[in-house]
């Protein structure tokens, strides 16, 4: 057999190994200080590929991504599983037993009309645009399942999904007459409001200045590695105001300026 076929499955085997640490974390509701230093991603190709590595054992539908616009040496791009997307306004969530709050991220959910399958020319942002309809009020929720997440390299945090832990879709966002979602706000208040509470608001806008020039980035990048965008999955493309740290039990609203407002009681899951 060529050196290049046993090169390939000695690769393909390390992945499966480090996926099946996080797979268990997962599964069991653990944390694990890091992988073991043999099985450590230090590219973002290899944290990919072991996060694509943990899609597959854990056998679960993508039913979202979360994207973000790359910089030099980090692609935010992961799966958000089917099974973690809530849309009641009570949600029961995997809080440790001494968590009081959960930790979330106010975002604008796009969903696509149509797939965006691989192929070898690039989509543009017209054909992204097409294939985009229904916008959500949203909520990204935060987990890791290693215990000190923020020493760890990007390809390791990758290979994990970095930080996601579930996502909460709220109302859909009423455009005026025909507008698209390249005519959404860069910036709106993010309001938060808690039974019993005074109102907290932010300053929120989008990282990296509007919703759709990271979801073209997510089509190509997943193009590039054979694989695509799905008619209903939802995309993600980053926080309007940071972390916010919610507490659980009680009735909350949070506003997204003009946009609307999303309505969510956290409860400790048993």
């Amino acid at each position: 057999m060529p050196d290049a076929v046993h090169a390939s499955q000695r690769v393909a085997l390390w992945h499966e190994k480090a996926a099946s640490i996080l797979v268990a974390a997962r599964r069991q509701g653990t944390q694990v200080e890091r992988l073991p230093v043999e099985l450590r991603p230090s590219t973002v190709d290899e944290g990919f590929a072991i996060q694509r590595k943990v899609s597959d054992a854990l056998e679960s539908r993508t039913g979202a991504w979360k994207c973000a616009l790359p910089s030099a040496d980090k692609a935010i791009a992961a799966p958000i599983y089917a099974d973690l997307i809530y849309r009641s306004v009570e949600c029961s969530f995997s809080a440790g037993p001494v968590q009081s709050t959960v930790k979330a991220e106010p975002e604008l959910a796009c969903y696509l009309t149509r797939d965006l399958p691989p192929r070898r020319y690039a989509y543009s942002e017209a054909e992204v645009l097409d294939a985009l309809g229904d916008v959500h009020l949203a909520l990204e929720l935060l987990g890791s399942r290693y215990s000190h997440p923020a020493s760890l390299t990007f390809p390791e945090l990758l290979a994990d999904g970095l930080f996601n832990a579930g996502l909460v879709i709220g109302p859909r966002v009423e455009f005026v007459e025909a507008a698209r979602p390249d005519d959404l706000p860069a910036e709106f208040v993010i309001s938060l409001t808690a039974a019993g509470k005074t109102s907290v608001s932010f300053a929120g806008r989008h990282p990296d200045g509007n919703v759709v020039s990271p979801i073209v980035w997510l089509a190509n990048f997943l193009r590039e590695r054979g694989l695509g965008l799905q008619a209903g999955q939802a995309v993600i493309t980053g926080s309007y105001a940071g972390v916010l740290e919610l507490p659980l039990g009680r009735q909350l609203q949070i506003g997204f300026g003009a946009l609307g407002t999303l309505p969510i009681r956290f409860l400790r899951s048993e």
